[in-house]
């Protein structure tokens, strides 16, 4: 029933255009790329359909503010999807999917999935970017987003990778309650939860019921015995 009611929920589920995204700029292998990274489907909301939202372009070699790398400009690469995955992370729980490219958008992939705990999700993406190495983990900003914060202090991520620059950033998944209308909408995972609980309670008092049970048959047998006893005893004056 449990999973009846996820699949019921995520086909209710409105897909809104993606918003809120990171975009970094990097040196990889001597070449300048600028990575977009993000949720699709925003709001980014627990048991909504979302996914990992990936754009990446090729760009010159940035020449300052005002440049490719802040508007993310330049040309759409291709063929990641059979060079690069990603690998979702949330707490301890780890799970890798493949991109699928965009068919409308060139330079553009998604891999698909649905948040089912409000936590802080990162996406690490790997693989290789036009014959050079690349890993790269974004993670999501609890809480309210900025989308002009800047960072321009340059990062080693490895020999061959330099994040030169990053903008803005993509918030984790709000609680499926903040949509429910009259009540709060649970979530499959509050469900099962309180499916669990009641399982738990209903264990719980079954063994109580058996406990008790058995000890009215203790009873019963111990008054037995001792009528009989009581019996022999008044036999033998």
């Amino acid at each position: 029933m449990v999973w009846v009611a996820a699949i019921v929920v995520t086909l209710l589920c409105v897909a809104v255009p993606a918003s809120a995204h990171e975009r970094d700029t990097f040196k990889i292998g001597g070449k300048y790329y600028v990575f977009t990274v993000g949720s699709l489907n925003e709001p980014f909301v627990v048991d909504n359909i979302s996914g990992v939202d990936l754009r990446v372009a090729e760009i010159a070699p940035p020449a300052g503010a005002g440049s490719s790398r802040e508007s993310g400009k330049g040309t759409p690469v291709m063929g990641l999807d059979q060079t690069l995955k990603v690998e979702l992370s949330a707490g301890d729980k780890r799970e890798t999917l493949s991109f699928d490219p965009s068919d409308e958008a060139p330079g553009a992939y998604a891999a698909d999935f649905i948040p089912t705990v409000q936590t802080t999700y990162s996406y690490r993406i790997f693989g290789a970017l036009q014959g050079s190495p690349v890993d790269l983990t974004f993670t999501c900003v609890p809480g309210e987003v900025s989308e002009t914060a800047e960072d321009h202090s340059q990062v080693n991520i490895s020999d061959t990778v330099t994040r030169l620059n990053k903008i803005g950033a993509f918030g984790c998944p709000a609680p499926r309650k903040s949509l429910g209308f009259p009540e709060p909408a649970l979530s499959s995972y509050e469900i099962n939860q309180h499916l669990q609980n009641l399982e738990a309670a209903a264990e719980t008092a079954s063994k109580r019921s058996v406990s008790a049970q058995t000890l009215s048959i203790i009873a019963i047998l111990a008054g037995i015995l001792a009528l009989a006893m009581a019996g022999i005893a008044w036999k033998r004056k």
